[in-house]
Parts: C-alpha cells; sequence; structure tokens
C-alpha cells in the first residue's frame, strides 16, 4: 500500500513534541521567575535533546524516502488517521483553448478503503475528507492548480465515485504529472509526511488521450 506517510505514531510524536515544548517553556519560565536557575538549565537541556532527537528522525524519514509516479489505475492512500481514501487516475482527456494551450480534464477516482478502518470506528460512519491539494506539474515544475470541490464529498466505509477536474496547461508542457495530496499546514512537520521537507512524493502519471 503507499500511502502519504501519515500514521498515529507520527501524529502521536507531533502532538508530544508540541505539548512537551509549551509544557518545558512553561517549567523555564517559573524556574526563572523563581530564581532556581538550575531547573530552568535542566529545561533547556530536556528540551533541546527532544528536538533534537525529532529533528534526526525528521531528517532519516525524509532522506530515505523516493519519490513515485504511479500509473493510471493505480492507488494512492491518503491518511486520516484511523482510515484511508485511496485516489487513482481513471483517465485523461485533452482539448485545445483559444489562448493556445490545452485543457486538461482528469477523472480522479476516490475510494473510501474499508481495510483500513480501526476497529472501534462504525462501519456506517462517513469521513469528511481534510483539506486537499490538486495540481498538473510539468518537466519544468512548473504547477497549474485546479479544483478541489470535487473531492470534498463524504463517504462512508467501501463506497467510491468518479470526479473530473480540469486543468489549464501552457503549450508545450511535457511529462505532465498529477499531484494530488493532504493541504493541512501541520503535516509540513509530520515526520515520514511527504509533505514535510526533502521527503519523498508520490504522483501520478498522466497519459492524455484526445
Amino acid at each position: 500500500m503507499i500511502t502519504d506517510g501519515l500514521n498515529p505514531f507520527a501524529v502521536l510524536a507531533f502532538i508530544g513534541a508540541v505539548l512537551g515544548t509549551g509544557a518545558l517553556a512553561v517549567a523555564y519560565v517559573l524556574a526563572r521567575v523563581a530564581g532556581r536557575a538550575p531547573l530552568a538549565k535542566l529545561t533547556l537541556i530536556v528540551g533541546g535533546a527532544g528536538a533534537g532527537a525529532y529533528l534526526l528522525l525528521f531528517a532519516i524519514f525524509s532522506i530515505a524516502s523516493r519519490d513515485r509516479v504511479l500509473a493510471p489505475g493505480e492507488e494512492k492512500h491518503i491518511c486520516e488517521i484511523d482510515c484511508h481514501l485511496a485516489y487513482s487516475v481513471a483517465g485523461v482527456k485533452t482539448e485545445a483553448v483559444p489562448s493556445g494551450g490545452e485543457r486538461y480534464t482528469v477523472t480522479v477516482k476516490v475510494r473510501f478503503d474499508e481495510a483500513t478502518i480501526s476497529s472501534a470506528r462504525p462501519k456506517d460512519a462517513p469521513l469528511s475528507p481534510n483539506s486537499r491539494y490538486v495540481a498538473l506539474v510539468d518537466a519544468a515544475g512548473k504547477a497549474y492548480p485546479g479544483p478541489t470541490e470535487g473531492l470534498k464529498r463524504r463517504l462512508i466505509p467501501g463506497e467510491s465515485y468518479t470526479t473530473d477536474i480540469v486543468f489549464d496547461v501552457s503549450a508545450g508542457a511535457k511529462d505532465l504529472r498529477l499531484v494530488l495530496r493532504n493541504n493541512d499546514f501541520e503535516t509540513a512537520f509530520i515526520i515520514g509526511h511527504e509533505n514535510s521537507p526533502l521527503h519523498g512524493k508520490t504522483t501520478f502519471a498522466v497519459h492524455a488521450k484526445s
């Protein structure tokens, strides 16, 4: 299974890092106000060690990752903590536009993978997807963002649907790939998530049909 890297352990590590940093910051301020310099120093040491460990793991997971380009029909799972939504490219059509570029209509299949829900989640409970970002990216790295309204539909486990996403692309754009990912800002700071800096990205190959 190819996922965006989000998992409960990484989320717990991130939450723990945030809460731990806040607690140590409060402890440091209180120690300074109380004139307890040794305690204040200890909080700085503990905080520095924790931050160093987190950054080390962050770097290891990013550097060890790699880019993937999925073929039509191959699925990428975007995690929602206790369940996954699977995305794949079901079809691509192109047409010329008056501006001289091309209009790509990419049909995306969205599936709520019932095999990924936690045992505590009711099997008929609907899921509202988190924020999404979608774009076509060419060989030069230029991005052509698209609308995400069609990716906001609520699903129950096992349910699926297809939606057409339209992109206007410059003439001559080569080797287009579809980027479809989580767009929540905090994912950039989670260990092993594809949105984190230097981490490999999973995109979809786009093969045009007129």
